[in-house]
């Protein structure tokens, strides 16, 4: 994920701010947009991607219900319609079991990233598939604490539009 710049930081303190932060973010959610959650085991990632999809859902009037991490399924799709692409979904992808990148072009993840929207814990196992302008956010567990120390890299347009939401 090098070659990203820094947009912002930022420290959350538990889980419920993690839980705030993921309802921020699912307010810009955008057709083809590629969000990667970087960060060792129990570092927040599904919270975060719970929290988003959850949110993101919800704005559309839909209920999420149970949001379950996809390690066995790798990728779990969500409605997320849109007024032009009524089709439109999130994708939950948790690539932890994948041993060669070349293993997400099965999941037809090609799809995913011009159409829907697509959240992707353990994205460094895409290698090179990876979009060059998705959003990085690497959380980092601050040691001894419950606080996570989060990171947001990404070119294009995720500058001006992580500003919009004061991150």
């Amino acid at each position: 994920m090098a070659g990203q710049p820094i947009i912002s930081q930022c420290t959350v303190s538990s889980p419920d701010e993690m839980s705030r932060l993921g309802e921020r973010l699912a307010g810009m959610l955008a057709a083809g947009d590629c969000i990667g959650l970087q960060g060792p085991l129990g570092a927040g990632k599904s919270t975060l991607a719970r929290a988003i999809i959850t949110a993101a859902l919800a704005g559309q009037g839909i209920e999420a219900g149970d949001v379950p991490s996809p390690t066995f399924t790798l990728v779990q799709p969500y409605p997320f319609p849109a007024t032009d692409d009524p089709g439109r979904e999130i994708w939950h992808l948790d690539l932890w079991r994948l041993e060669d990148p070349e293993d997400v072009i099965e999941l037809g993840l090609e799809e995913a990233l011009g159409r829907h929207v697509s959240l992707i814990e353990w994205p460094e196992r895409m290698g090179a598939l990876l979009p060059p302008q998705h959003l990085m956010i690497t959380i980092t567990p601050v040691e001894n604490t419950s606080q996570r120390q989060l990171g947001f890299h990404g070119g294009s347009d995720w500058p001006a539009r992580l500003g919009g939401l004061g991150i």
